[in-house]
C-alpha cells in the first residue's frame, strides 16, 4: 500500500510540474496574442491613417488644379498635371466627370470608360471624399483591376482616394488617386512574423525557467517522498537534503526530525527488549543449573540442598524485581499510571525513609545523616515519591564502602523543594555519568548484579520525577562519592 501511495505521488508531482508549466505557457501566449493583436492593430491603423491623409492632400491639390481644365476640357493639361503627381508618388491618377466617364488616365487604359467603382459612386451622390483598399489580384471588378494594373504585382494591395472636384462650388467631376499600400501590408506582416518568433523564443524560455522552478519546487517534495519510500522498507537512516529556508525545507527538516526520533525509538525499542532478554534470561539460567543439579545429583546434604533452593528463591526474587520494573516503565510510557496528588509534606517523607533505610546503614556500616533547614509541601503523589527517595538513598548506601557517610538534606531553592542526597562513595566515572538514567545501563556491570539492581531504578526515579513537574541531576568524582539533587515544585500557600 506505501509503495502503490508513493509512485502515485511520483506521478502526481510529474502532473503537476507538467500541468504548472503548460499554465505558464498558456499565460505567456495568451499575453502575447492580445499585445500582439492590439499592437498590429495600433500600428496598422496608424499607417493607414497616416497614408489616407497623404493621399487625402495629394488628391485635394490636384483636384484644386485641374478643375478649369476639366470644365474647359483641356484634355493635354489634365494629362500633364495628373502625370506630374502620379510619377512623383508613384500612383495613378484618373479624372471622371459627373457621369462616371474617364476623361483622363496617367495609364491611358482606362479614357472614355464608364468607371463604376463604389468611392466614385458615393462622391457623384454627394460625398466630399471616399477612400477603399484592394487587392489588386483577388479583386472580381475589371475596371478595378485595369485601374490597379499599373503596379507590377497584381497580387499587391492598393488604396483609392475619390476627391470631388469643385469651381466655384459647383461639382464638375471626380479625381481618383490610386496608390500601392502593399508595403504598409509587408510591415505589419514583418511585425507579425518578429512577434511570432520573439513570442516562440519567449515561450521556449519560459518553458526551460519554468522547468527549472518547477522542478526546484517539487525536488524538495520528491525528496521527502522517496525519504519516505525508504523508511516504509525499513531504512530508519533516511534523510532529506534541507535546502533554503522555504515552506518545503521547513517540511524537510520537520521529517527529518521526525526519522530522527523514529530511529532513536527503534533503537531504544531494540536495546530494551535485548536488554530485558538479557535480564530475564540470567535469573531463569542460574535457576536452572540449581534446580538441575538439585535433580540429577546424588542425594546432597540437607543444608547444600537449602543453601540452593535459598538461592533459587533469591533469583525467583530477583526476577520478579525486573518483572516489576519493567511493567513499572510500561505503565510509564504508555500513560497509564496516574499520579494520586495530594498535599504532603516533604519532610516527613525524608524523616519516614530514611528512618526506614537506617538499620540497612547501620548493618552495612554507613552513618546516613537527614539535615532540613525548611517546612516545604508539595502536590504530589505520596507512594511514587517515596519510592524516588528510597530507590536514591538505597543507591547510596549500596556503593558506599563501610565507615562511609550519606548525607539528605532538604531546602528552598525559589519555588522549588531542592533534596539534596549525597554520599562518600566510589563515584561515577565522567564517561557514564551521563548515561545512569538510561534503562538497563550499569557503571560496573558485575558489581551492580552483585547488589541486586536491575539498572533500571534510576531510569523509573527520573520519569516520576518529571511526572510531578520537577527534575533529578547527578554529579559525581570517582572515588569521592556521587551527589543527586532533586526539584520539585513547591505547594503556593492559599
Amino acid at each position: 500500500m506505501a509503495t502503490i501511495l508513493l509512485t502515485r505521488i511520483k506521478i502526481n508531482l510529474h502532473s503537476i510540474r507538467w500541468r504548472i508549466v503548460f499554465a505558464y505557457l498558456l499565460i505567456i501566449v495568451v499575453a502575447f496574442t492580445s499585445v500582439a493583436v492590439s499592437l498590429i492593430q495600433l500600428v496598422g491603423e496608424n499607417l493607414f491613417t497616416q497614408r489616407t491623409r497623404d493621399d487625402q492632400r495629394i488628391a485635394e491639390t490636384l483636384s484644386e488644379q485641374i478643375g478649369r481644365s476639366l470644365v474647359a476640357l483641356d484634355i493635354d493639361t489634365l494629362l500633364t498635371l495628373a502625370r506630374g503627381v502620379a510619377e512623383e508618388n508613384a500612383g495613378r491618377v484618373l479624372v471622371v466627370d459627373l457621369y462616371g466617364v474617364v476623361k483622363a488616365d496617367t495609364q491611358s487604359a482606362l479614357t472614355g470608360m464608364r468607371f463604376p467603382n463604389r468611392e466614385v459612386t458615393n462622391v457623384l451622390s454627394g460625398a466630399e471624399s471616399d477612400y477603399g483598399y484592394y487587392d489588386a489580384g483577388e479583386s472580381g471588378n475589371f475596371w478595378i483591376r485595369s485601374a490597379l494594373s499599373f503596379y507590377e504585382n497584381v497580387r499587391s494591395m492598393s488604396g483609392l482616394y475619390a476627391q470631388v472636384i469643385s469651381v466655384d462650388g459647383a461639382r464638375v467631376g471626380v479625381l481618383v488617386y490610386i496608390t500601392s499600400v502593399q508595403e504598409i501590408y509587408e510591415n505589419l506582416h514583418s511585425i507579425q512574423m518578429k512577434i511570432l518568433l520573439w513570442m516562440c523564443i519567449v515561450a521556449a524560455l519560459v518553458l526551460i525557467v519554468s522547468m527549472y522552478v518547477m522542478r526546484s519546487i517539487t525536488r524538495p517534495i520528491g525528496d521527502l517522498s522517496e525519504g519516505i519510500r525508504k523508511m516504509t522498507g525499513g531504512d530508519l537512516s533516511a534523510r532529506v537534503n534541507v535546502r533554503g529556508k522555504t515552506e518545503f525545507s521547513e517540511l524537510a527538516r520537520a521529517f527529518n526530525s521526525m526519522s530522527e526520533k523514529i530511529e532513536a525509538l527503534d533503537k531504544t525499542r531494540s536495546q530494551f527488549v535485548s536488554n530485558a532478554s538479557h535480564e530475564l534470561k540470567t535469573p531463569l539460567s542460574t535457576m536452572k543449573i540449581l534446580i538441575e543439579t538439585l535433580m540429577y545429583q546424588d542425594p546432597m546434604d540437607p543444608a547444600m540442598t537449602k543453601d540452593f533452593l535459598n538461592d533459587v528463591n533469591k533469583e525467583i526474587d530477583r526476577l520478579n524485581r525486573i518483572v516489576s520494573d519493567l511493567l513499572t516503565l510500561v505503565n510509564i510510557d504508555s500513560g497509564g499510571m496516574k499520579l494520586n496528588l495530594a498535599e504532603l509534606s516533604l519532610n516527613a517523607l525524608l524523616d519516614e525513609q530514611v528512618k526506614r533505610l537506617l538499620p540497612l546503614a547501620r548493618e552495612n556500616g554507613i552513618e546516613i545523616n537527614l539535615s532540613m533547614k525548611d517546612e516545604i509541601s508539595v502536590m504530589g503523589d505520596s507512594l511514587k515519591l517515596q519510592q524516588v527517595i528510597y530507590n536514591v538513598i538505597d543507591n547510596a548506601i549500596k556503593y558506599t564502602p563501610r565507615g562511609g557517610e550519606v548525607e539528605t538534606s532538604l531546602s528552598r531553592s525559589g519555588r522549588r523543594a531542592l533534596i539534596r542526597i549525597s554520599d562518600t562513595g566510589i563515584g561515577i566515572p565522567a564517561e557514564d555519568l551521563p548515561h545512569i538514567f538510561d534503562r538497563f545501563y550499569r557503571v560496573d556491570k558485575a558489581r551492580s548484579r552483585a547488589t541486586g539492581g536491575t539498572g533500571l531504578g534510576l531510569s523509573i526515579v527520573k520519569q516520576i520525577v518529571q511526572q510531578h513537574g520537577g527534575s533529578i541531576t547527578a554529579s559525581s568524582t570517582e572515588g569521592k562519592g556521587t551527589t543527586f539533587e532533586i526539584l520539585l515544585p513547591v505547594q503556593q500557600p492559599q
